[in-house]
């Protein structure tokens, strides 16, 4: 995902001048933090691919990869309407990589913000080619699926939304395996961690989930670059306690919060002297391949919500969404979560606030001690699954085990 954080003073003048700014606080409750992931001395449990391979593989290559073992089921489904007021329908797209001798069980992929399943190629490469059946569907407003607002701009009317749409694709994919299917789980990143954590929070302990694995999950946004100056302290301390849950006036709603168009992002990354500085990984490789999965173009016509996966920067009212429902979502309604959870924290993360990763495993463990584990890998940037094999892989590795436990035990 993009971070929101040049969020324009329009929003910071509509909805923090009815507030003392002296009550805007950047002090946050403490919770304990994650421990640093140790790096196993044992030998990689899966099988895992690397960096260089990554270098030259596209998306489409990865896809044919995929069906040595596994099936692809193209589709659709239809999410519910954009708001009360705008009953335009909205098609999602998705993708279902069925394993031919499927031995692991099923995993459903929930991508973050400006992403498609078109990125995540290379991860459902590795976990089919570990025993799993694939399952991801693009969020509305981006991959695939319909936009929400004009050009690239990434835009939701109601996160709510976000977590219905991605509720409904589990229940089904969970429906469509049977009663006597091997063990489901939930892989998320970024944008994606929240909306998993809110479906799982919804689903209690009815969750057709066993576990789940959240990359770097988005429990609250960094909204300012600058978290020192009067201005980003004031502003990231709004967006904690929650923001505004208020609905904008259209006109003002899908204005571009931060960021630019996909083409003027994808050509200053392109045209960089240094590619290594970017926020969201250490691995230029991997970073060029997503950059460039992200012009996909989608040829399964009649289930394409949207003819390509170009997306850039937040609206603001997806600003206002993002900081108000992961509030909600790290606070107490963690509680309902009745699924083992397992949160990877990147140590040089500035796109989503580490602290708030704490917290929601804290409010987890509240209900059930142990139920959250939470690791901090030091030298990750956001983009985790994107990162260099020592680090991606090293993560995949500890999901991979921690599905594997969670298949055995009863709980």
């Amino acid at each position: 995902m993009s971070s929101i954080r040049q969020i324009v003073s329009l929003v910071f003048c509509l909805f923090l001048s009815g507030h003392s700014l002296s009550q805007s606080s950047n002090a946050t409750p403490q919770f304990p933090a994650f421990a640093d992931l140790p790096k196993s001395s044992q030998p990689a449990l899966g099988i895992w691919s690397t960096e260089s391979v990554a270098s030259k593989t596209t998306w489409r290559q990865w896809e044919q990869r995929t069906r040595r073992w596994a099936d692809v089921r193209i589709g659709s489904s239809m999410g519910v309407p954009m708001d009360a007021s705008n009953q335009t329908p909205v098609k999602l797209h998705w993708r279902k990589y069925i394993h031919r001798t499927e031995s692991r069980g099923g995993v459903v992929i929930s991508v973050g913000f400006t992403e498609g399943l078109t990125m995540y190629q290379e991860v459902i490469h590795d976990l089919v080619a570990n025993g799993y059946s694939v399952y991801v569907q693009d969020h509305r407003g981006q991959g695939f699926s319909t936009r929400l607002a004009p050009g690239t701009i990434g835009h939701i009317h109601h996160f709510e939304n976000f977590i219905l749409d991605l509720d409904a694709f589990i229940q089904q994919v969970h429906k469509e395996r049977g009663a006597k299917a091997k063990p489901l789980y939930g892989f998320a990143h970024s944008m994606g961690g929240a909306i998993m954590a809110g479906a799982i929070e919804r689903q209690g302990a009815a969750s057709p989930l066993r576990a789940v694995s959240l990359f770097t999950p988005m429990f609250e946004p960094v909204t300012a670059s600058d978290l020192t100056s009067f201005f980003g302290r004031t502003l990231q301390a709004w967006c904690h306690r929650g923001a505004s849950a208020v609905q904008l006036p259209e006109g003002i709603a899908t204005r571009r919060a931060g960021g630019s168009e996909f083409e003027a992002q994808r050509d200053a990354f392109l045209q960089s002297k240094d590619q290594s500085k970017n926020d969201l990984s250490t691995s230029v490789p991997r970073l060029r391949q997503h950059m460039k999965s992200r012009e996909a173009v989608c040829q399964a016509k009649p289930h394409c919500g949207h003819t390509d996966a170009r997306v850039s920067g937040p609206s603001l009212q997806w600003g206002l969404q993002a900081c108000n429902a992961s509030a909600e979502i790290r606070g107490i309604a963690a509680r309902q979560v009745a699924v083992p959870v397992l949160v990877f924290s990147g140590g040089q993360d500035t796109i989503v606030r580490n602290e708030a990763q704490a917290e929601f495993c804290a409010q987890v463990n509240t209900a059930m001690a142990g139920r959250c584990t939470g690791w901090r890998i030091p030298e990750s940037r956001h983009a985790l699954h994107l990162e260099k094999d020592a680090w991606r892989n090293l993560a995949l590795d500890t999901t991979l085990k921690y599905f594997d436990a969670a298949a055995k035990s009863k709980n």
